[in-house]
């Protein structure tokens, strides 16, 4: 059977994990992860300061997939994912937000989107902005409008055809992202962009999803600072991505 890794990056996450893992111990019990095998879930704690890591080694008396994988110093959700990516043992893996944004359930959508589609897709990322995505709670109309804002200069920028670049969602093809994991330089919130970026250059298909998405309050991300910061991100990927083309 397929293996699976379930991958959470987290930073400052003691009070959210307990409910995290309470979700996922009852998405297995409802079978939602039943056409894999659940081999792990990777918490890689980027750096907290608070018990993070205690949170989640106290779990492992009801998920003993849980495996902690520490990073020191704090140096981003990216760098994390990235962790995550070469720690994973499996041959799938689900990056999710600590949070739960996205329900657990929703794995199933991005499975079988991969196994339906008519020519071999190594990636699925969950949309928030498809016409079937459904938001049972919305963000501030700020933050919502800031998202809708970056993700169209993303495919100014980059050529990508994606309404969501940004959504914690994404069940990647393990094996199928060696040829370029050890190229990704961003660590930071803007990692989504230069992973589909790469991905294209690399023929890897790719399919977005709609999936169901909950706004979870205490966002690690800056309106304003982190915004900023993506867009050079992406203005700078673009470039490097074309010399390394070209090279």
């Amino acid at each position: 059977m397929t293996s699976l890794s379930i991958i959470l990056p987290a930073y400052n996450e003691a009070k959210r994990l307990p409910r995290t893992f309470s979700l996922i111990k009852k998405a297995i019990k409802q079978g939602v992860f039943d056409q894999c095998d659940l081999q792990e879930i990777l918490v890689v704690d980027d750096g907290s300061k608070d018990n993070t890591i205690q949170a989640a080694e106290a779990a492992k008396t009801e998920l003993p997939q849980i495996r902690v994988v520490p990073i020191v110093p704090n140096a981003g959700k990216g760098n994390a994912i990235h962790t995550g990516l070469r720690e994973s043992r499996s041959d799938w893996c689900l990056i999710a937000d600590a949070d739960s944004a996205t329900p657990w359930d929703q794995f199933m959508k991005l499975w079988w989107a991969i196994q339906k589609s008519k020519e071999p897709t190594q990636i699925a990322i969950g949309s928030r902005d498809l016409p079937e995505s459904e938001i049972r709670t919305s963000q501030s109309w700020l933050r919502e409008h800031m998202g809708k804002t970056f993700n169209l200069f993303v495919r100014i920028i980059t050529g990508l055809p994606f309404k969501d670049t940004q959504c914690g969602f994404k069940l990647i093809h393990r094996g199928s992202i060696q040829p370029f994991i050890s190229l990704l330089i961003v660590k930071r919130f803007a990692w989504d962009v230069e992973f589909l970026m790469f991905a294209r250059v690399y023929n890897l298909n790719t399919v977005e999803v709609a999936v169901a998405w909950e706004h979870q309050d205490d966002s690690r991300v800056s309106k304003l600072k982190d915004s900023a910061e993506m867009l050079l991100r992406v203005l700078q990927m673009r470039i490097r991505l074309f010399f390394l083309k070209w090279k």
